[in-house]
């Protein structure tokens, strides 16, 4: 039964591939977009904001693996009034998301006193590249490559569905 859906940042939430380049001052153009100083743009993926709503509301924990520098995905979240949806959030400036995974389990436990095994975790990444690592060290994470496995966000909720009908 999954528990927890951990997201990846840059190219899985947002269009941008590496906000950890944006400068201040940040720039809201609209709700779901964002400009840097130097007029780098992000705009937020299609039914992101809904989906990570209607997550949270169903009880999932939800967190953020992303690698950039913890400083801007915070701004950014903020920018974006994304912060609100995510309980755990985990910018390192390294890729190695099966860290930053066992990182948000240990917060989850420490923080809400709620202990989540790796198969109680959907992780979803746009490079699936990372997964190898992740089931070799942590073991049995539904790893989903966002834009192949999952084309929309909406899907995710099916997915969840499927997995906790196994």
């Amino acid at each position: 039964m999954i528990k927890a859906v951990v997201f990846d940042a840059d190219k899985t939430l947002w269009d941008h591939h590496n906000i950890s380049e944006f400068e201040e001052p940040l720039k809201i153009v609209d709700a779901n977009t964002l400009e840097d100083s130097k007029g780098r743009a992000l705009h937020l993926f299609p039914e992101v904001r809904e989906t990570l709503r209607e997550l949270k509301n169903r009880g999932y924990i939800l967190g953020l693996a992303t690698w950039n520098y913890e400083e801007k995905a915070i701004k950014v979240l903020s920018a974006l009034d994304l912060m609100q949806y995510f309980h755990v959030i985990v910018a390192k400036p390294f890729p190695y998301k099966f860290l930053m995974l066992s990182y948000i389990m240990i917060e989850i436990r420490n923080r809400m006193n709620v202990r989540i095994k790796p198969d109680e975790i959907l992780f979803l990444d746009d490079r699936r590249g990372h997964f190898g690592n992740i089931w070799l060290y942590l073991g049995n994470v539904k790893c989903l490559e966002m834009w192949k496995d999952v084309t929309r966000y909406v899907e995710i909720f099916d997915i969840i569905k499927g997995v906790d009908s196994e």
